[in-house]
């Protein structure tokens, strides 16, 4: 049987597809602040460490201690503008979904300020699915602005009443 870490996103079920995206954020957020044990950000994140251990595999031991690798090879699913629409995309490792991180704070940068200059840094940048497919990221500010426009804002429902 395939590991967990290993298995193609489609191929989980809801409950495995939670623990694998805290189990990621568990990840990220170790490569990010050196100060934090794995317990510590497990715990922040509500899974446990051998569940970040399954779903991940990101842990060489090290002086019988685990250390977070530089990068990974877990499928994941995000979100990527490319060809004037936005689209989910399964994306192979760990530096591909960086680059793609990347581009949205890039994007969000752009739609909240109006600067086009950091959007060139993506111009022809193209990104690999887990199934070899190139997608080109969208650096058209007029594309980004209309793919903005189409996602739908969430209701916000009145919980209190202030009146």
């Amino acid at each position: 049987m395939t590991p967990l870490f290993q298995r193609p996103w489609k191929k989980l079920s809801p409950r495995q597809k939670s623990l694998r995206e805290k189990s990621l954020t568990v990840l990220s957020e170790l490569r990010n602040t050196k100060s934090k044990t794995i317990s510590q950000a497990a715990n922040d994140n509500n899974i446990t460490v051998k569940n970040v251990i399954r779903h991940t595999n990101g842990f060489k031991n090290v002086n019988g201690k685990p250390v977070v690798k530089r990068w990974d090879r877990i499928k994941r699913v995000m979100r990527i503008n490319s060809g004037g629409k936005e689209k989910s995309v399964e994306i192979r490792d760990s530096r591909t979904a960086s680059v793609v991180g990347r581009y949205h704070n890039v994007v969000k940068q752009f739609l909240n300020t109006g600067n086009k200059t950091n959007l060139s840094k993506f111009r022809n940048k193209k990104v690999k699915d887990s199934s070899g497919k190139l997608h080109r990221l969208e650096t058209n500010p007029e594309k980004i602005i209309r793919i903005n426009q189409r996602i739908e804002e969430p209701e916000f429902y009145e919980v209190y009443n202030t009146r």
